[in-house]
């Protein structure tokens, strides 16, 4: 292999993991080549730590690692953002600084160290690897975007090849003696990629199984030690959509094996452990029924479904058996019982399976599985991911989570909408979310949704799924569209062709007898309706007394001809539970037949009554909340947006982000719309005063002993300045005009320094001759920027744009003045002021010199605007454009 590399592993795993994905993006150009790369990382330059420095036979390119996708922008000395979240530069306000920086430390480097002598290292490049796919919108000058390359890892193997320079040609023994000099060790990486094969294997061949990946290994090491521990009890491993955690389970399950102990693998429930690739089995089934599987008894299987309460069984396995819990974000330890009424245990689920473990009292071990950003079936006290629960019961607990992301999509927007969503909630951010779209995920219009929703359902109503926040909207949806498919208004409440979800089934039997079991969560569709019988029992408390129930037959399509007796009064709930009356009613009747038969086989000669029939719980399939989805999957989903939490709140991202989980190929958004920090905002334009003239360029800050960058460590002070009575002060303040006016092709040629005030002599790059003017206070805070020559507005408004995005702001004021900058710009406005205060930002945005308007804006500690509040302005017909704008 051609791939060299030299230095040392980084301090954070992510680094690790993207230094990884980098090398193996690598391999399909280099590994099988006689050309050579060497990859220098982690390496001190100069002394600068620099992520990665590659030399190639004719380029070097220093570049630095981000864990950051999707749609970037910035400018060359302001903030940027990788979809609305911001990207920073190390110590540096941006990337571009940080690399520009570290580009010269490695030069002056190599110029130190007498290397590469007559060569132009004027033409190293530098470069951004996003490990994100990103589309690159950052404002930056041709001249920068000649060595300056942002990208990403996906494309990162194709721009080190396009890498050349004629004046920068480099030997392979001189590349050695690069990573000679600078003391740095070879490392050792193996591939994690899979290894193509012959499909016939030869007979001295086995198969070779997929990898993890690094972080997946590292992962993996940390939780085989947690198990193989003394003293820990339980751990969990955390992570979002797509970052592995099934596959490190598998893993984890073969080692546990290997080092000679039994694994058992739990799901929450029937469907998701029929469904997962390994053997498991529910938890129910474990704890409860003791003997659950093909090869139980029917008898004693059937006795345990007339159970009112399960009992929790005793243990017997191993006594250091390890549990592996997956998806158990949806465990949770509040009193649950079945829709017909069935509990299991003492109905607190957790509770049972760590009295059935008894892991305080033997050496079992259990770890967690789950993702800690969907909707939480357990108060954070009753958290197992979080381990509050493990420690109120005494007992040691440890988690990890998974950070890096396996995109197996190649870079949808569903998936890329995940990590913004589960970035917020970490961060506990929700002021904001700019959602990307593509053909998988979508936002439309209702009218547009509803058409296509009857499109889907005519079609196939199997592969499309309405999803809600509450029970109500899903049955509002369901009358809406049974109305419109069935195409009359007048409905029965089964109609042939009705979709219907499967709650709660008995095991059913078809024309030959077999059983036939019906898993809850089955979707299926009604092939014929049958009789409706009505039932009654009276109840002294109930004022209507006696309570009617119902249940009607239906036939539904499937391989096997099997007859359903549907519980009218639950499919037409319109809560998500029976009413009391109902449900306490139908249990009195079934324990009265169930008395009455009793007594009836224990008296001779006496007429056995019948039966009372076995009731399927089942609602209509076409609608279902999101907290009741999850864990499920369906095609395509619908998913209404309207939610009592709020927009801005936990609650929706959760919810939102959960309802994400469920698409499997299409996520269609509904009555959503932007999530911004002004959306929310009231606007009081009230007080509004017409001024001749507002601050332009007031707001930024700057240090009389800050630090100075290398290269503005060698500039030259202009004439004048050397004269001030504080030269620390003026050229600080100097510093920041001069890299705003150079990024605009303006030098400064003389100053004049005065009490809390300077003046420059600005040449252009036309020759062009303008004054400019600075006021500031004693807290070293620019009050306003004044040009003498009206006809450079446009000049003044560029160069308060520059210091402004140079200087610093609180989190949520940065996030803010992004937010308004970006849409400012859509009508050409900018933000030529911005002074910070305590959760509140006062600026100015202006278009032309008697276009102007100053606003207080008002916000909260997440970065919501409360308020947006204009205070003067130079025209009024321009108050309700900027409102249109913000609003």
């Amino acid at each position: 292999m051609t791939i060299h590399v030299y230095g040392e592993k980084a301090s954070r795993t992510h680094e690790n993991q993207m230094l990884q994905i980098f090398l193996e993006r690598l391999e399909d150009r280099w590994s099988g080549s006689s050309d050579w790369v060497f990859v220098v990382t982690n390496a001190m330059w100069s002394g600068a730590e620099i992520d990665l420095v590659c030399i190639l036979p004719s380029a070097i390119i220093v570049a630095d690692f981000k864990s950051y996708g999707g749609k970037l922008t910035g400018t060359e000395n302001g903030p940027w953002q990788a979809d609305g979240l911001l990207v920073k530069g190390g110590r540096k306000a941006n990337p571009y600084q940080q690399l520009r920086d570290n580009k010269f430390s490695v030069l002056g480097w190599l110029q130190s160290n007498g290397l590469l002598s007559g060569r132009n290292l004027g033409h190293i490049s530098a470069g951004v690897m996003f490990l994100g796919r990103i589309e690159d919108h950052v404002e930056l000058p041709s001249k920068v975007r000649s060595w300056f390359y942002p990208t990403d890892l996906e494309r990162c193997a194709a721009l080190l090849d396009g890498l050349s320079s004629p004046e920068l040609r480099i030997d392979q023994r001189e590349a050695l003696e690069i990573v000679r000099k600078l003391g740095v060790q070879p490392i050792e990486w193996a591939s994690s990629r899979p290894q193509v094969r012959d499909i016939q294997l030869r007979s001295d061949q086995q198969p070779v199984d997929t990898l993890l990946t690094v972080h997946q290994r590292e992962a993996l090491q940390i939780v085989f030690s947690y198990v193989s521990s003394d003293d820990l009890r339980s751990c969990s491993v955390l992570g979002m959509t797509s970052t592995g955690k099934s596959r490190l389970l598998s893993k984890l399950a073969e080692e546990v094996r290997r080092a000679g102990r039994k694994v058992i693998v739990l799901e929450p429930n029937r469907r998701l452990s029929d469904g997962a690739s390994g053997e498991s089995n529910s938890i129910y089934a474990h704890l409860y029924t003791g003997s659950v599987n093909a090869e139980d008894e029917p008898e004693n299987r059937e006795e345990q479904k007339k159970l009112k309460v399960i009992p929790l069984r005793t243990s017997d396995d191993d006594a250091d058996c390890v549990y592996l819990l997956d998806d158990a974000h949806l465990l949770g330890n509040s009193r649950f019982a079945t829709p017909d009424g069935k509990q299991y245990g003492s109905g607190q689920l957790l509770s049972d399976f760590f009295d059935f473990a008894d892991l305080g009292n033997t050496k079992r071990k259990v770890v967690f599985f789950g993702d800690p950003y969907q909707i939480q079936r357990s108060s954070s006290a009753d958290s197992v991911l979080s381990g509050e629960f493990q420690k109120a019961r005494g007992l040691k607990h440890q988690f990890l989570e998974l950070t890096q992301l396996i995109d197996t999509t190649g870079g949808s927007a569903k998936l890329a909408n995940a990590v913004k969503l589960v970035s917020a909630i970490a961060t506990q951010n929700f002021a904001a979310l700019e959602l990307s779209s593509d053909d998988g995920f979508r936002i439309v219009e209702k009218n547009d949704a509803a058409k296509e929703i009857l499109d889907h359902f005519d079609a196939d109503p199997s592969s499309v799924w309405y999803l809600t926040e509450t029970h109500g909207q899903a049955n509002a949806f369901t009358q809406w569209l049974r109305a419109r498919l069935h195409r009359k208004n007048s409905l029965d409440v089964v109609e042939v062709g009705d979709l219907l979800e499967i709650y709660v089934s008995p095991d059913l039997r078809d024309a030959f007898g077999s059983r036939v079991t019906m898993q809850s969560g089955r979707r299926t569709t009604v092939a014929a309706v049958g009789k409706r019988a009505t039932y009654q029992q009276g109840l002294n408390w109930v004022k209507n007394s006696p309570v009617q129930f119902h249940s009607i037959k239906c036939e539904i399509h499937s391989r096997d001809e099997v007859e359903l007796e549907l519980f009218e009064e639950f499919l037409s709930a319109e809560k998500p539970e029976l009413d009391k009356e109902t449900a306490v009613a139908e249990s009195v009747w079934r324990n009265a037949i169930k008395r009455d038969r009793q007594q009836a086989q224990s008296a001779e000669g006496q007429r056995l009554p019948p039966a009372a029939p076995d009731f399927t719980y089942a609602r209509y399939g076409y609608a279902s909340t999101v907290h009741h989805a999850q864990g499920m999957s369906q095609p395509i989903c619908y998913v209404n947006c309207d939610h009592a939490a709020g927009r801005h709140s936990e609650g929706f991202f959760r919810w939102l982000y959960s309802a994400l989980t469920v698409a499997d190929r299409e996520l269609v958004l509904l009555n959503y719309t932007q999530i911004h920090p002004f959306d929310a905002a009231v606007w009081n334009a009230g007080a509004v005063i017409v001024v001749a003239d507002i601050a332009v360029g007031a707001g930024w800050s700057f240090q009389p002993n800050g630090i100075a960058s290398e290269k503005d460590q060698k500039r030259s002070l202009p004439d004048g300045l050397g004269e001030s009575k504080d030269v620390l002060k003026s050229a600080a303040i100097w510093l920041h005009v001069v890299n705003a006016a150079e990024r605009l092709g303006w030098r400064i040629a003389k100053a004049a320094c005065h009490p809390y005030q300077e003046q420059y002599d600005l040449s252009g790059p036309r020759d062009e001759k303008c004054q400019l003017r600075i006021a500031y206070n004693a807290k070293n805070v620019v009050t306003a920027m004044h040009v003498k020559d009206p006809e450079h507005w446009s000049l003044l408004a560029d160069l308060a744009c520059e210091c402004l995005a140079s200087n610093g702001y609180s989190p949520e004021a940065e996030a803010l003045l992004l937010a308004a900058r970006s849409r400012l710009r859509q009508i050409g406005w900018k933000v030529v002021s911005a002074a910070e205060s305590p959760y509140r930002l006062a600026i100015t945005v202006a278009r032309m010199q008697h276009e102007r308007v100053s606003i207080e804006i008002n916000f909260d500690k997440q970065g919501l605007v409360s308020s947006l509040r204009p205070l003067t302005c130079t025209n009024l017909e321009v108050v309700e454009a900027i409102r249109l704008v913000l609003q």
